[in-house]
C-alpha cells in the first residue's frame, strides 16, 4: 500500500476508507459486511478512517468505533467532522466533538474537520469563536490536527484558507471536475502553502466508473489492462499537493480492487494526461441540453427548477447511466419542482440567453426521466 509523509508523526496510506456508504440492512449498517471490510482493507495497508457526525443517520461514527476499538491505536489514524450547521451556542461545539470521541471509542482525534464549509457555516463557525476552540481542544490533547471540507465558490474558498494555519483541508477534486468550487487556484493555493490536501469524490460518487463504451475505448487504447476506476484514482495521484485519496468503499469487492490499485499507484505520465483532456472532451458532448446553470430562468412561475432538472438529465448521459438519472429526478426534486409541473407559459424562453427551448426539453426530461 503506498504511503504518504502527512505530517512528521503521520505516515498514512494514500488510499483513505470513507465511512459514509457501509452496506445497508434494513436500513441500518450491515455490520458483518462492514467489518469485513474494514477488517480487509486495514490489513492489507489502509490505516486511515474518515467518517462524520450525520453519516448513516449518525450510525457510521458508532460501528467505526467498535471496528477501531479492536486495534491497537497508534496503527491507524481516524478523522471525523463537526456539523457546524447545527451549533447554536459554542458550547455546542465541545458537546459534538465529545459525543463523537465517545461514538468513535478514542481518546483523541488525529483530525477533526468542519464539516462541508460554505459561506453561511463560515459565518457560524466565526460567531462561535472557533479559533478558540481549535486553540483548547489541541492544548488539551484531545484533537491533533483541524481542517475542513468544502462545498461553495472559489472565493469563499479562499477567503476560509488565509483565515488561519489549517494543517489540512478536504476538497471534492477529479478529472471532470476541477474547475468547480474551489477550482485549480484553490488547489494551487494549499499546495504552494505546503497545507495537505485530501481529495473526496474523485471517482464523482462512481460516475468515472460507468462510462460509455467508446469514451473507455479511448484509455485501453493506452492501457488496456487499466480500469476506469485507476484512471481516476492515478489522475488524483497526479496533484504533488494529494497527501490522501478517500473512497467511499460500498463492497468488499471495491475494496479488494481499490487495494490492488493503490499497492502499485502511480502518477500519470503526460501522453496518458492527454488522454484524459480527450476523454472529458468526450464526456462533455455527451450533454442533451446546453444550459449554464446561469439561473436567468428562475423563479419559474409555477415552480419548476429548470437548470436542475436539465444537470439530472445531462448527468444521466454524460456517465451513461440511466437508472441513476431516474433515481435522482424522482428522488432530488422535489414534487413541484419536476419538469412536468412546466405548463408552456413561455416567460423562460425570453429570459434564457442560451435562447433554449425550454418548455420542449422539460417535455423530453420528464418523457425519459420521468418513468
Amino acid at each position: 500500500m503506498k504511503k504518504v509523509q502527512m505530517k512528521p508523526d503521520v505516515n498514512n496510506s494514500l488510499l483513505g476508507f470513507g465511512c459514509m456508504r457501509f452496506p445497508t440492512k434494513n436500513d441500518k449498517i450491515d455490520r458483518e459486511k462492514t467489518f469485513e471490510m474494514l477488517r480487509y482493507a486495514y490489513e492489507h495497508g489502509i490505516n486511515h478512517f474518515d467518517s462524520a457526525y450525520g453519516y448513516h443517520n449518525g450510525e457510521s461514527e458508532i460501528v467505526l468505533g467498535e471496528f477501531l476499538k479492536t486495534l491497537d491505536r497508534s496503527t491507524f489514524t481516524v478523522s471525523t467532522k463537526l456539523p457546524i450547521w447545527l451549533v447554536k451556542e459554542e458550547q455546542d461545539l465541545e458537546r459534538y466533538l465529545t459525543e463523537q470521541m465517545q461514538k468513535l471509542q478514542v481518546d483523541y482525534l488525529d483530525f477533526y474537520l468542519l464539516h462541508a464549509l460554505n459561506k453561511e457555516r463560515w459565518e457560524i463557525a466565526l460567531k462561535n469563536n472557533i479559533f478558540d476552540f481549535f486553540k483548547r481542544i489541541k492544548e488539551k490533547g484531545l484533537v491533533k490536527y483541524v481542517g475542513f471540507s468544502f462545498h461553495d465558490d472559489q472565493e469563499t474558498f479562499m477567503k476560509i484558507a488565509k483565515s488561519y494555519d489549517w494543517d489540512m483541508c478536504l476538497l471534492q477534486i477529479n478529472y471532470l471536475d476541477f474547475e468547480e468550487q474551489q477550482g485549480k487556484e484553490g488547489y494551487q493555493y494549499m499546495e504552494d502553502q505546503g497545507i495537505p490536501v485530501w481529495v473526496m469524490e474523485p471517482l464523482k460518487g462512481g460516475r468515472l466508473t460507468t462510462l460509455a463504451d467508446d469514451i473507455y475505448d479511448v484509455m485501453k487504447e493506452v492501457n488496456p489492462e487499466d480500469s476506469q476506476a485507476k484512471w481516476g484514482f492515478r489522475w488524483v495521484h497526479t496533484l504533488p499537493g494529494v497527501k490522501l485519496i478517500l473512497s467511499g468503499m460500498s463492497t468488499l469487492e471495491q475494496v479488494e480492487e481499490n487495494c490492488k490499485i493503490f499497492n502499485e499507484i502511480k502518477p500519470l505520465n503526460e501522453s496518458e494526461l492527454q488522454v484524459v483532456e480527450r476523454v472529458k472532451e468526450m464526456i462533455k458532448a455527451r450533454v442533451k441540453v446546453k444550459c449554464t446553470a446561469c439561473n436567468y430562468c428562475l423563479p419559474c412561475t409555477n415552480g419548476v427548477n429548470i437548470p436542475r432538472n436539465f444537470r439530472i438529465y445531462n448527468n444521466a448521459y454524460m456517465y451513461n447511466n440511466l437508472q441513476e438519472g431516474k433515481h435522482a429526478y424522482k428522488f432530488h426534486l422535489k414534487e413541484e419542482e419536476k419538469a412536468y409541473n412546466c405548463i408552456e407559459c413561455g416567460e423562460c424562453l425570453e429570459k434564457c440567453p442560451q435562447h433554449l427551448p425550454i418548455p420542449d426539453l422539460l417535455k423530453e426530461v420528464q418523457d425519459i426521466l420521468g418513468i
